[in-house]
């Protein structure tokens, strides 16, 4: 899975066939196989690696006080480290498919991330309303630091959370 995801982040789709994945991993495309039987499910696994690391992240702010732990569950869907810009970038290959399996999972993460958001939100004591702007925030704060990762930008994205949450105490949602 190192191998896929590792390629899947620096090539794309293209760069990630069954036999580069076994190049990279320093196996045979027999023993790719052996775990993966065809390309579309090493490329979902892919994508379901990104959901279990960023789940994995997000469980760690369970703690936390409700708009504490909304800001924090947004900055990890946001690529601040290099970790977090692989797997952007890994999600944004298989998002550019037409690879019905990929499109399937990415719905499923989707709807759950919608539901996340939304529960953190009603939690935050925030308005419904503000979920599709929440959503719509992180998702655009995530395109710009791929393209721009320098200390400026990432502290203009973390900005850009505090004022969220600054707005919504402001008007008492």
């Amino acid at each position: 899975m190192a191998a896929a995801f590792g390629l899947l982040a620096e090539g794309g789709v293209e760069a990630a066939t069954m036999r580069r994945v076994a190049t990279a991993a320093g196996a045979t495309t027999g023993r790719v196989t052996h775990y993966f039987e065809s390309r579309a499910e090493l490329l979902v696994a892919a994508l379901v690696e990104v959901d279990r690391r960023r789940l994995h992240r997000i469980t760690a702010h369970d703690g936390l006080d409700p708009a504490a732990r909304l800001r924090a569950v947004l900055e990890e869907r946001l690529p601040m480290d290099g970790d977090r810009l692989g797997e952007l970038r890994v999600w944004l290959a298989l998002a550019s498919t037409d690879l019905p399996e990929a499109r399937d999972e990415l719905r499923r993460q989707s709807v759950e991330w919608d539901r996340l958001v939304r529960s953190l939100v009603a939690r935050a004591q925030m308005s419904d309303d503000a979920v599709v702007s929440v959503v719509a925030l992180v998702d655009g704060l995530a395109l710009r630091l791929m393209l721009d990762s320098t200390r400026r930008a990432r502290r203009t994205a973390e900005m850009a959370l505090d004022d969220l949450q600054g707005s919504s105490a402001a008007t008492g949602r």
